[in-house]
């Protein structure tokens, strides 16, 4: 028995604690080997965002929401992969617009910005404000430009799942 509340008390303790609390080390908001192509302007290490992507051809414009728990680049550079890698085209409704795009030979640019900086799930609220407000943006889009689809909106958070007591490692 003592066992067990070893490991709960452990790992409560690991995701209560927040490692962007400590307020000594100035944190990095880039790590691009060339600045000036950083795909948020410097704030590629950014976490826990809502962010946008702005798809630009010749006669069309669309765009695309999404969310990352983790730093914006791990994120950005699965959409890249999913962007070259055919076996990935369907991961997102960006990468199938983009694939559409290049299987036309369409030319087209992609511009990436933040909509949001919140928090994800937390146990004490029992809310993803992550999720929330990724839904918000979605449903607030106009609806002539958007990639997203509507599953979006009523899928499960998936944040939350690390908080439960079959996750503990």
């Amino acid at each position: 028995m003592n066992n067990m509340l070893r490991i709960i008390k452990t790992h409560n303790e690991s995701i209560i604690k927040k490692p962007e609390d400590d307020t000594t080390k100035p944190t990095k908001t880039c790590n691009c080997r060339k600045p000036k192509e950083c795909p948020l302007m410097g704030n590629c290490l950014v976490k826990s965002i809502i962010y946008k992507a702005t798809v630009t051809t010749d006669n069309d414009l669309k765009s695309y929401i999404g969310l990352c728990e983790t730093n914006f680049k791990n994120r950005w550079n699965n959409h890249k992969s999913s962007f070259k890698l055919e076996h990935k085209r369907k991961e997102t409704a960006l990468s199938k617009y983009i694939w559409d795009l290049k299987d036309k030979k369409v030319k087209f640019s992609i511009k990436w910005s933040i909509q949001k900086k919140t928090n994800s799930y937390t146990n004490v609220s029992k809310r993803c404000h992550l999720c929330l407000w990724e839904k918000y943006f979605i449903i607030t889009a106009d609806k002539s430009t958007a990639l997203n689809s509507k599953s979006e909106l009523i899928s499960k958070c998936r944040h939350a799942n690390k908080f439960l007591l079959n996750n503990v490692s």
